[in-house]
């Protein structure tokens, strides 16, 4: 096996790669903060970004094997955020 898909399962069987994309993303909800003026636009990349979030914490706990409930959790947490952001769309698109 070469050096980087050890580097690869490493990450993967830890954990550590989804604690990689949960920080990436975090960076990047930051950035969206900050940047995006138009507070529809920024209420639905933040919502968009809660719900990686929450997937990214599910496989976490999926490859770390914590159990099913705290991922389950994970990912009703992800699906709410999900649910809020595809009704505020709806309601934008219908008043505009």
């Amino acid at each position: 096996m070469t050096a980087a898909l050890q580097l690869l399962d490493s990450l993967t069987q830890s954990g550590a790669i989804a604690l990689i994309a949960l920080g990436v993303l975090l960076l990047e909800l930051g950035v969206i903060a900050i940047a995006i003026r138009k507070a529809s636009l920024r209420r639905s990349l933040l919502l968009n970004g809660f719900s990686g979030i929450a997937l990214m914490g599910a496989l976490y706990l999926a490859l770390t094997g914590k159990g099913g409930v705290p991922i389950a959790l994970c990912l009703a947490a992800s699906l709410a955020a999900h649910l809020f952001d595809l009704t505020a769309r709806l309601r934008s698109s219908q008043d505009g």
